[in-house]
């Protein structure tokens, strides 16, 4: 089993229903949100035409919490994460939305006040970190200077705080290889620094791009073990990005899948890997090779290729690679409904999707 065993499923609340319990749960669950995302969408103008890389994405993170965002490579869930710290590069441009972090809204800070929040209350993991890194600065004069910058600690109280971070990421002989090169380390022991780096101010909220990518798969489970490790001592949350749902599944409190620019389904992680409500996510599940019963000859896999998010159908986007796809799906974009307690699918087929059981959507002998 990928995940832990599928929760009892409720129906969503509704107003007759909510008694002052219910309203002091949903009260603290607000409360609690760290990160709130509205409607955000950015587009690249190019020759082709307007590209909508994130099309009216909505999410929350909330304290504490390890959010996976998942899909396949040009989904749009690296431009959405890196519009947060607004590292979108020209032709891209954010049109519209906002991203509430604890009062602040991150998409409209400037200057002086946007650098103060990156690198002390958010921060970002890129998945190479030989681009990520400066080549020729020492690993020290990389960790210290944002801890000099934002925690204005002193030369001696900063490299004594890196070299712990280095011991608490992992690093074997800290004070042997804080004044390494970059290129004087592995791969894993780059991605270590990084993550260290990004933790040097205990941020609030840490986003990690695609952050075991480049990396085997021995180094991969050592990172994300790592991750949750860091996130648990210093509270901060996680935005994980990701194509991998085994790596989702030993990390991730909750999931967000994206496909063509949107969110389409989301949840706790074991309600989605346990009953999936869109036949996208339920494809993804569906391609990973099990440990246990009969193996098949061949793997699942989904036909056809993503949109083209410079020219997105009228309907659903995934319609034309999808078995249940009829004229509706076709002719109308299907809106994100409530399918079971923090469980949202955008799919006007869900409910068949969710009754599935064993029986695969996709078929391996295509």
């Amino acid at each position: 089993m990928l995940a832990t065993k599928f929760r009892s499923r409720n129906g969503p609340p509704n107003a007759s229903s909510l008694n002052h319990g219910n309203m002091a749960h949903l009260m603290q669950s607000e409360k609690n949100t760290l990160l709130s995302v509205r409607d955000l969408s950015v587009e690249f103008h190019t020759a082709r035409g307007v590209v909508k890389a994130v099309n009216s994405v909505s999410l929350d993170i909330k304290a504490g919490e390890r959010l996976a965002i998942v899909g396949e490579s040009g989904s749009g869930k690296s431009i959405m994460s890196m519009s947060l710290l607004q590292l979108v590069q020209y032709p891209g441009r954010i049109t519209s939305g906002s991203a509430m972090l604890e009062g602040t809204d991150l998409l409209a800070l400037k200057g002086k006040k946007l650098r103060a929040v990156r690198g002390s209350k958010v921060t970002m993991i890129f998945q190479d970190p030989m681009t990520s890194l400066n080549p020729v600065l020492r690993v020290s004069e990389q960790l210290i200077a944002p801890m000099r910058r934002h925690l204005h600690l002193g030369q001696r109280e900063a490299k004594e705080r890196g070299l712990k971070l280095l011991a608490q990421v992992g690093i074997p002989d800290a004070e042997g290889n804080f004044n390494n090169y970059p290129h004087e380390l592995s791969g894993g022991m780059r991605q270590r620094v990084l993550i260290a780096m990004a933790m040097a101010c205990s941020p609030r909220l840490l986003i990690a791009d695609e952050p075991t990518t480049a990396l085997d798969v021995t180094i991969q489970a050592q990172i994300i073990e790592l991750l949750a490790k860091v996130s648990k001592e210093e509270g901060s949350s996680v935005l994980f990005v990701t194509h991998d749902m085994g790596l989702v599944a030993r990390f991730a409190d909750r999931v967000a899948v994206m496909y063509g620019g949107r969110i389409i389904e989301s949840g706790p992680t074991d309600q989605m890997f346990e009953n999936p409500h869109h036949p996208y996510t339920r494809g993804l599940l569906e391609s990973i090779p099990s440990i246990t019963g009969e193996r098949p000859e061949r793997l699942s896999q989904i036909e056809g290729t993503p949109p083209d998010l410079a020219f997105l159908p009228k309907g659903c986007s995934f319609a034309d690679r999808c078995p249940l796809s009829d004229e509706v799906c076709i002719e109308t974009q299907p809106a994100s409904l409530t399918v079971a307690s923090d469980h949202t699918a955008a799919c006007h087929h869900s409910d068949v999707v969710a009754s599935l059981g064993e029986r695969r959507l996709f078929d391996a002998e295509n």
